[in-house]
Protein backbone atom coordinates (compact mmCIF):
# COMPACT_ATOMS: atom_id res chain seq x y z
CA UNK A 1 0.00 0.00 0.00
CA UNK A 2 1.72 3.09 -1.22
CA UNK A 3 1.83 6.01 1.18
CA UNK A 4 0.79 4.03 4.27
CA UNK A 5 3.11 4.24 7.26
CA UNK A 6 2.69 1.73 10.08
CA UNK A 7 4.82 2.09 13.20
CA UNK A 8 3.73 -1.13 14.79
CA UNK A 9 2.39 -1.89 18.23
CA UNK A 10 4.40 -1.63 21.42
CA UNK A 11 4.42 -4.46 23.93
CA UNK A 12 2.29 -2.32 26.23
CA UNK A 13 -0.31 -1.75 23.50
CA UNK A 14 -0.32 -5.42 22.57
CA UNK A 15 -0.75 -6.56 26.18
CA UNK A 16 -3.57 -4.04 26.62
CA UNK A 17 -5.32 -5.45 23.56
CA UNK A 18 -4.86 -9.03 24.78
CA UNK A 19 -6.26 -8.09 28.22
CA UNK A 20 -9.29 -6.49 26.53
CA UNK A 21 -9.97 -9.63 24.47
CA UNK A 22 -9.31 -11.95 27.42
CA UNK A 23 -11.75 -10.03 29.63
CA UNK A 24 -14.50 -10.43 27.04
CA UNK A 25 -13.76 -14.13 26.58
CA UNK A 26 -13.90 -14.73 30.33
CA UNK A 27 -17.25 -12.93 30.48
CA UNK A 28 -18.63 -15.16 27.71
CA UNK A 29 -17.28 -18.30 29.43
CA UNK A 30 -19.21 -17.47 32.61
CA UNK A 31 -22.51 -17.60 30.71
CA UNK A 32 -21.65 -20.42 28.33
CA UNK A 33 -23.04 -23.93 28.86
CA UNK A 34 -20.57 -26.78 29.28
CA UNK A 35 -19.48 -28.47 26.09
CA UNK A 36 -16.62 -28.82 23.62
CA UNK A 37 -16.93 -25.21 22.48
CA UNK A 38 -16.48 -23.99 26.05
CA UNK A 39 -13.42 -26.19 26.53
CA UNK A 40 -11.86 -24.81 23.33
CA UNK A 41 -12.57 -21.22 24.42
CA UNK A 42 -11.01 -21.98 27.83
CA UNK A 43 -7.84 -23.08 26.03
CA UNK A 44 -7.82 -19.84 24.07
CA UNK A 45 -8.24 -17.86 27.31
CA UNK A 46 -5.41 -19.81 28.96
CA UNK A 47 -3.10 -19.12 26.01
CA UNK A 48 -3.93 -15.42 26.08
CA UNK A 49 -3.24 -15.32 29.82
CA UNK A 50 0.14 -16.98 29.27
CA UNK A 51 0.92 -14.39 26.58
CA UNK A 52 0.34 -11.59 29.09
CA UNK A 53 2.47 -13.29 31.75
CA UNK A 54 5.47 -13.86 29.47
Amino acid sequence: MKGVFFTGMTDKHFNGFVRFVLDDILEVLEKMPDGPEKEKLKKVADNLQKTIED
